[in-house]
């Protein structure tokens, strides 16, 4: 009989450590354009990320026979250099790092 997933994983905070949760808020900036709020997944660093989506009228045809091409380099983590969050279908226009992160408690 196959294995099952609750067998596995009995209790959802053992799912957490192998699929780890990640702040997001995403808002409308222009027809393609968007804004990105969220948390570096490797240092919570606050960051604020400008993309724009492509779509066949602002991006360059893919020759045929060509494998996709890797996940941009260009998007670093100012804090830790790594890849914040993994993006596909859009070209990263900015990254910026914020103050503070709007998931942090607020204090009182």
């Amino acid at each position: 009989m196959p294995e099952k997933f609750e067998d596995k994983y009995p209790a959802s905070e053992e799912r957490e450590k192998f699929y780890p949760t990640q702040h997001l808020k995403i808002y409308q900036t222009s027809d393609a354009g968007q804004l990105i709020i969220c948390e570096c997944r490797n240092c919570s660093t606050p960051l604020s990320i400008d993309v724009q989506f492509l779509t066949p009228k602002n991006s360059k045809p893919r020759p045929k026979n060509k494998p996709d091409t890797p996940q941009d380099d260009g998007i670093k983590c100012p804090n830790c250099g790594r890849v914040p969050i993994f993006l596909e279908g859009c070209a990263v226009q900015s990254i910026a790092q914020l103050p503070s992160s709007p998931w942090q408690p607020k204090e009182e």
